[in-house]
């Protein structure tokens, strides 16, 4: 198995409701390919852990690269697992425009703006920390 972690930035503005339908079709999507994981959005970022069989998740992942709604997109991380951290989460998701910063220890305000590719690179280390923390909240 296999964790990918990537960055990428929104094409258009998503709402809140856009945000839902995203996840709904991401959710089921992804349950049918054992895919687990987490997506955090904020100010046009997304930032999401992919887990699960080496070839599901690159083949994900390439469907990601193709799709018109990001630019920019960047891998943090990419790692062979024995054991996933999202293991019931076909997709868990955070609005981090909507959550309290203070819920989360270090949450760093670099993220309340918009990102670009070379942003996203710097701040790998930064963006894995912040995964860390959500899941040390659920």
């Amino acid at each position: 198995m296999i964790r990918l972690i990537y960055a990428s930035s929104a094409t258009t503005e998503f709402t809140e409701s856009k945000l839902m339908k995203l996840l709904g079709q991401a959710r089921a999507n992804n349950q049918k390919e054992n895919i687990s994981g987490l997506l955090l959005y904020a100010k046009g970022n997304f930032f999401q852990v992919l887990e699960g069989e080496k070839q599901a998740v690159e083949k994900l992942y390439c469907k990601i690269q193709q799709d018109e709604r990001h630019t920019s997109v960047v891998v943090i991380d990419r790692s062979d697992i024995t054991r996933r951290a999202f293991p019931d989460w076909s997709m868990g998701f955070k609005n981090l425009e909507t959550f309290d910063s203070c819920e989360v220890r270090g949450y760093n305000t670099i993220f309340n703006k918009a990102l670009s590719e070379k942003d996203m690179e710097e701040l790998g280390p930064d963006i894995i920390y912040l995964i860390e923390q959500f899941k040390k909240t659920w």
